[in-house]
C-alpha cells in the first residue's frame, strides 16, 4: 500500500547530488537557455549530462561553446551522436553514466526557474515520495502563455492537485506536467529506466513509477515548457502515420496486467476509449483496431465500443477534418 506523500517528523536529507540529463535534437535556438537554467539553480550539487541526439542544425557547436565557458560551474559530461537514436535509449545510456541520487530529464527546448531543484529536493526530503512534480508555464507559438494547472490570483493551483497515490489518475488522463518531474534515481533504476521499445517516455514512466511509489506535489511554477508544432508531444495523433500511438498501445497492454482495483480498471477503460477515439478520428486504423481488441478482452462492450468498432472496420477517413480541429485547438 502506498503511503501518504508527506510525513511529518522525517529526518531531512541534505545536499544529495542531482543529475540532470539534457537531451537535444535540432534545438539550437533554445538549448543555451536550457543549459543556462541549470547553472542558475540555487541548489547544489548538480551534475549535467548533455546528449546531442544527432542534430542536423547548429546545436552541437552551441553546446560545445557553452560547455567551454561553463565547465567550471558544475560537472558536465557530453554525448554526441552522429545519427538520431531512440530517445529512451539515448537517455538510458546517459543515465548509466550518472552518479546522482535524483534524476531530471530536461528537454533542450524547456528551461527551469532558479528555485526549481531547491523546491523539489526539499519536498522529497520531507516526504516518503520518490517523485516530485509541480506546476509549469506552457509557452505556445503565438506568444500565449498558460499554466498547466489553472491558478488563482496568487499563482497557486485553483483546484486540489492529486498527490501521493496517483496511479489511477495518471492512467485516466494526462494529469502531470512531465517536464517538472524530479525522480529518485534508485527507484528509476529499479523499475528498469525508460522502456527502449517505446518511441516516447512520459506516459509509460509516469504510470510505472506511480504503480510502485508515491508522488509529491509542490505548488510552485518553476518549469517552462515550450509547446512547439515540431515537438514530439504534438505528434501523438498525427493523421494516418502516428509514430507514437503504437507506443501508447504497448503501455496500455502493460497496464492491463498492472491494474487491480475497481478504480484502476475503470481508469484504464476510460483511457482506452480516449485513445481509440483519437486513433480512429486521425485514421490510424491499425492501432485503433489493436486497442479495440484489447478493450474487448478486458471490458464488456457498449455503444462507444460498437461505434468505434464499426467506424474502424469501415475505415471511414475523416482525418482531414480531424487535423483542422487539432490545429485549431493548437494555440
Amino acid at each position: 500500500m502506498k503511503k501518504s506523500s508527506l510525513s511529518a517528523g522525517m529526518q531531512t536529507k541534505e545536499k544529495s547530488l542531482v543529475t540532470v540529463i539534457c537531451t537535444c535534437y535540432n534545438q539550437a535556438e533554445y538549448v543555451v537557455q536550457a543549459l543556462e537554467s541549470l547553472v542558475s539553480q540555487i541548489y547544489r550539487p548538480i551534475e549535467l549530462l548533455i546528449v546531442d541526439n544527432g542534430s542536423k542544425d547548429h546545436s552541437k557547436s552551441k553546446i560545445i561553446s557553452w560547455v567551454k565557458e561553463n565547465c567550471n560551474e558544475i560537472p558536465i559530461k557530453t554525448f554526441f551522436y552522429e545519427k538520431k537514436m531512440n530517445y529512451c535509449k539515448a537517455f538510458n545510456q546517459a543515465f548509466a553514466n550518472s552518479e546522482g541520487e535524483y534524476i531530471v530529464d530536461l528537454a533542450a527546448d524547456d528551461f527551469f526557474e532558479p528555485k526549481h531543484l531547491e523546491f523539489a529536493i526539499s519536498h522529497l526530503n520531507q516526504s516518503d515520495a520518490k517523485v516530485y512534480f509541480c506546476n509549469s508555464l506552457e509557452h505556445f507559438p503565438n506568444g500565449e502563455i498558460q499554466t498547466f494547472y489553472p491558478t488563482d490570483a496568487f499563482g497557486k493551483a485553483s483546484k486540489k492537485v492529486a498527490s501521493g497515490d496517483v496511479f489511477a489518475e495518471l492512467i485516466r488522463r494526462y494529469a502531470i506536467s512531465s517536464p517538472t518531474l524530479v525522480m529518485d534515481a534508485g527507484a528509476f533504476r529499479e523499475i528498469g529506466c525508460y522502456d527502449e521499445n517505446l518511441n516516447y517516455e512520459d506516459f509509460d514512466i509516469l504510470v510505472r513509477m506511480s504503480s510502485k511509489y508515491s508522488f509529491v506535489y509542490g505548488d510552485h511554477i518553476t518549469v517552462n515548457k515550450r509547446i512547439l508544432k515540431e515537438s514530439l508531444s504534438q505528434q501523438q495523433y498525427r493523421s494516418k502515420k502516428s509514430q507514437l500511438l503504437p507506443s501508447t498501445y504497448l503501455v496500455c497492454e502493460k497496464l492491463a496486467t498492472m491494474v487491480t482495483t475497481k478504480t484502476e480498471k475503470k481508469a484504464l477503460q476510460q483511457r482506452l476509449i480516449h485513445e481509440i477515439k483519437h486513433a480512429t478520428a486521425s485514421a490510424n486504423f491499425d492501432v485503433a483496431q489493436k486497442m479495440l481488441t484489447l478493450y474487448r478482452k478486458l471490458f464488456p462492450f457498449g455503444l462507444s465500443y460498437m461505434f468505434f468498432y464499426l467506424w474502424t472496420k469501415a475505415k471511414i477517413d475523416v482525418s482531414a477534418m480531424y487535423e483542422k480541429w487539432r490545429l485549431k485547438h493548437f494555440k
